[in-house]
């Protein structure tokens, strides 16, 4: 099963600036060597094992996922919270209303992230207990490698030998420009969908049917046109982009696992840098040094 869990959120308040106040951003505590190196468990999506006021629940690593993240009401009970909020959202399936839960930690791999708002949702499709999303992935410098199961948060390993590109945040995620045929397209990096996928609007060129397949969502599970994108180069920075297959989707512009899993990736999202690797493993003599 092809798994696609992006949730992006926009808080639509009377006053936005003033409904944003009231979510709580995650406080960091990193320990004394600046840095975490979390180990991953990858399914469709990485999974990660953390303590949420210490409870231990699994999370997906969503770099899609807007906010804080979410937990699934199941893992809200296990962990003895309760919703605290009610905010007006709009997301990928219109306006609607979203519950929020305040954590008081939240620990993973030795780094705290304390005393913030977390999106309450189930997901359908999956058994994971909720998500991990760009307020605590990007805070800090980021790193993810899925060939090695490995993500650091707080460094960045040797750049000499990456190949940098800048970026951007649009609502505290991580986007590139990918060249397609030419044509720059916009692209969200996207660690909570399985493969990449771009929209018609933005490649034309040509398509091969692959049938029908079931896609998971945080709304539930549908059947979708399987249509795969047949493009003559597909560049990032005026390089060969190699690794990556895109596929056809109504509405979203993103780059997936299959990117992730051939080119191991840093970010600085403060300075706006993107840095691509070749696979690497994160052994003691390479951890991260910068």
């Amino acid at each position: 099963m092809r798994t696609f869990l992006a949730l992006l959120l926009l808080v639509l308040a009377a006053s936005p600036a003033e409904a944003q106040q009231r979510l709580r951003q995650p406080k960091q505590r990193l320990p004394e060597t600046g840095f975490v190196t979390v180990p991953l468990k990858v399914t469709s999506i990485p999974v990660v094992t953390v303590k949420v006021n210490g409870t231990e629940l699994r999370l997906g690593v969503d770099t899609g996922c807007q906010g804080a993240g979410l937990l699934t009401p199941k893992a809200l009970e296990k962990a003895g919270l309760e919703v605290e909020m009610t905010l007006p959202t709009m997301g990928n399936t219109g306006r609607s209303e979203m519950d929020y839960a305040r954590v008081d930690t939240l620990e993973m791999a030795g780094g705290t992230w304390s005393d913030f708002h977390i999106a309450v949702l189930p997901l359908e499709g999956t058994d994971l207990d909720g998500l991990v999303g760009a307020e605590v992935l990007f805070a800090q410098p980021f790193y993810m490698d899925l060939a090695d199961k490995a993500m650091v948060l707080g460094k960045i390993p040797d750049v000499s030998g990456a190949r940098e590109v800048s970026c951007y945040s649009r609502g505290g995620h991580v986007n590139l420009n990918l060249e397609i045929d030419g044509r720059k397209v916009p692209m969200l990096i996207d660690s909570g969908a399985s493969l990449s996928y771009v929209t018609a609007m933005k490649y034309r060129g040509k398509v091969a049917f692959r049938g029908y397949s079931p896609v998971a969502t945080v709304r539930g599970v549908s059947l979708q046109k399987l249509e795969v994108c047949l493009p003559e180069t597909i560049s990032l920075g005026g390089i060969p982009l190699r690794g990556v297959t895109l596929h056809r989707s109504p509405d979203h512009n993103i780059l997936g696992n299959d990117f992730l899993r051939a080119h191991p990736i840093a970010v600085d999202r403060a300075s706006r840098r993107l840095w691509l690797f070749e696979p690497i493993r994160l052994t003691p003599a390479t951890s991260p040094a910068r």
